[in-house]
């Protein structure tokens, strides 16, 4: 059973049981007709005009329609078209249009209630992706419509309204997409939509409100759907248990799914820590935390440490819970004696309620799933006093050789979990903090909590946008680099676009060098990467052809390409000029593009010459396919059709057989533009 039912996002990170990962077959394809675009065959060149622009679109999430909730489970939400309510499901007419609007809150169910949409829509068979909004401004031309084909466009996390133009667009998007058979739900605030009251049949784009289904019966059917289990039904009802009135109707779905599985596991309907577990542990942390026991202090300080630091070796959690103690905020006095005071390591883990395992780890949640982030909801919200020493003691854990060096990976989790429960502020001073120290475990434990952040559901739009104000910090070079290590991520592979612009402000605004230095790395990094090389390549072709001719990242399509001598550097030159089929064609049109943009500039001439006299050298020698390196090569023949110039000379000369290739091949271009121009000059003259 999916445990994430109901949930508005699962948003497009590294977790395989929470989103699938699109793959290059779902890539337009070049021949033929591909989502209402013609490609053109002409002599063996492939026009791929309309396949290029078709990268910018969003990329799609294939979603697995197996997975989509069916009417055994799917309890239908109460849904408005204008002010009437509406029976949209199975989504039968008079909303029959092929694009739709679901308008709800963050924690609405809509979509669930989307993809449920779209799954009796579309017949058995026809594929359903997921689009997230990777782009700076709003653009329905970035929306892919592939005939036949489901899209949910997820705007959850976004909070600036859509604009005007982004309506027109999609009226006219709806319109186009009718007779292709595609469908498009999209799913957003009120506050998002921003648009006034349209219920006329005559609007191409169907805007339905979306609330809450009542949480009693998804819980119900999450529990009658398990068999052997369907008699706890009852439970939710039995005054006699503790589970009855825990739930008044209207909470959000995944708390009726939460409280179902919770109810499934329960070993009875007396169950009391079940009841507690549901209601985030409220009882249980009041234990801990409302005593005035004089010993109170010391099992704290190790609830606290396990919490962070959970499944972290013992020693790791009691060492880090001293050093907690001794912090001068706290300044617990030492224990006299020493390491010969006081309990040993089992029993302070047990007097504290910490679970000790075998293998000599410390778990807060082993016993009490989810524990851990309630006790650090706790501490946030009703001991703000203790959130600067929090801090302090973090960063001394975490240093180098620190006694949490060992467990960063875990801090970084209990972190991004505090910044998605009170807030980004919460963590983002720390990692400036952390990236201020220069120090490489540090600086990794800073960009670890950013990359998680960058994609997080609800705070993912919020830290985008702090990152581009970083990535233009001319005076803080420690964010600029702590940016372009993000977009080597998650960030990079999933918010594409979105990276790649944070990435041109770092290479425009850096004044120091190191810094664009590493921009580039990261580019090149993200060039050897499957699902996103075209796009990225594709990107960096325009911005050498940009207005300004004075931006650095108008090089970065030749700096890319340039040998990176360190040790580890990514070089995607072997990965793009070997990539095959219609994807490879498109990448090798590109880079002609790209060279002969380059080539035109005469101060780059020469560093553009010392790539390409390595490519041929590579060719010369079996490295790299001797055919696409002459195909990209010859483009710039035309450009130096008059005289073999210097730096031309160092690309096809020599005496190899490849060598000999390409000036013959140079000379036929010669010959053709001499004949070209005899031909002009003749008709003028006649």
């Amino acid at each position: 059973m999916d445990e994430n039912l109901y949930q508005d996002f699962e948003g497009p990170a590294d977790e395989p049981q929470r989103q699938p990962q699109s793959t290059p077959e779902f890539a337009p394809r070049l021949e033929g007709v591909q989502a209402g675009h013609d490609v053109l065959v002409s002599g063996g060149d492939i026009r791929v005009t309309n396949y290029v622009a078709e990268l910018a679109h969003l990329r799609p999430h294939i979603i697995d329609r197996g997975a989509v909730l069916g009417s055994n489970l799917f309890v239908e939400p109460p849904v408005h078209y204008g002010k009437a309510p509406a029976h949209v499901f199975p989504g039968a007419a008079p909303l029959a249009n092929s694009v739709r609007v679901l308008l709800g809150s963050e924690a609405s169910g809509r979509r669930t209630a989307a993809l449920r949409m779209l799954d009796l829509m579309l017949p058995p068979g026809h594929r359903i992706f997921e689009l997230f909004p990777d782009w700076e401004e709003p653009d329905v031309a970035r929306l892919p419509s592939e005939p036949e084909t489901g899209y949910v466009l997820n705007l959850s996390g976004v909070q600036e309204p859509l604009g005007e133009r982004f309506h027109e667009q999609l009226d006219e998007y709806a319109r186009r997409v009718a007779a292709l058979g595609t469908k498009l739900v999209v799913i957003a605030g009120e506050h998002v939509w921003n648009k006034g009251e349209e219920s006329s049949r005559t609007v191409p784009v169907t805007v339905l409100r979306v609330g809450r289904p009542d949480v009693r019966k998804v819980a119900l059917r999450r529990i009658g759907d398990d068999a052997h289990q369907a008699g706890r039904m009852g439970w939710l009802q039995d005054t006699s248990g503790v589970f009855a009135g825990l739930l008044s109707g209207d909470e959000p779905p995944a708390d009726g799914v939460r409280l179902a599985e919770i109810i499934l596991q329960a070993t009875s309907v007396h169950d009391a820590q079940a009841r507690d577990r549901f209601l985030g542990w409220e009882e249980r942390l009041t234990a801990w935390f409302g005593s005035s026991d004089g010993k109170a202090p010391e099992h704290r300080a190790l609830q606290i440490a396990a919490a962070f630091l959970d499944g972290s070796p013992a020693r790791t959690v009691l060492d880090a819970a001293d050093a907690l103690l001794a912090d001068t905020g706290i300044n617990w006095p030492a224990r006299e004696g020493g390491p010969l005071a006081g309990a040993d390591d089992t029993q302070r883990c047990a007097v504290a309620d910490v679970h000790f395992a075998m293998d000599g780890t410390v778990s807060i949640s082993k016993p009490r799933p989810g524990i851990d982030r309630a006790l650090l909801r706790h501490v946030w919200r009703k001991r703000p006093q203790l959130v600067p020493i929090l801090t302090r003691w973090l960063c001394e854990i975490s240093k180098p050789g620190g006694i949490a060096d060992g467990s960063l990976g875990r801090l970084a989790e209990s972190l991004t979990y505090i910044a998605e429960s009170e807030g980004p502020s919460a963590v983002l001073d720390l990692t400036h903090d952390w990236l201020l120290t220069g120090k490489a475990r540090h600086v990794d434990l800073a960009v670890d909590v950013l990359d998680r952040l960058s994609v997080e559901q609800s705070l993912g739009s919020s830290v985008r946008k702090e990152l581009s104000a970083w990535a233009k910090a001319v005076t803080r070079p420690e964010r600029q680099r702590a940016v372009v290590a993000v977009c080597r991520g998650r960030l990079g592979r999933e918010y594409t676009s979105i990276a790649l612009t944070r990435l041109r402000y770092v290479l425009d605004r850096a004044r120091d060098p190191q810094v664009r230095q590493e921009a580039e790395g990261a580019l090149r990094e993200m060039l050897t990467k499957e699902l996103v090389s075209a796009r990225v390549l594709q990107t960096l072709v325009e911005w050498g052809a940009g207005a300004d001719v004075e931006a650095p990242s108008r090089e970065a399509f030749l700096k890319v390409f340039v040998l990176d001598t360190a040790v580890g550097a990514a070089d995607p030159t072997v990965a793009l000029l070997t990539s095959a089929g219609p994807e490879g064609r498109v990448v090798r049109q590109l880079l002609k593009e790209g060279w002969r943009a380059v080539w035109r500039r005469p101060e780059a001439r020469e560093e553009a010459a010392n790539v390409l006299g390595s490519w041929c050298d590579a060719a010369d020698e079996g490295g790299l396919p001797a055919e696409a390196v002459e195909e990209i090569v010859a483009v710039v023949f035309t450009e130096e059709a008059d005289s073999l110039g210097d730096d031309l000379d160092k690309v096809i000369g020599g005496a190899s057989a490849f060598r000999k290739r390409l000036r013959a091949r140079f000379v036929d271009v010669v010959r053709e533009t001499a004949a070209r121009r005899s031909a002009t000059e003749t008709g003028q003259a006649a």
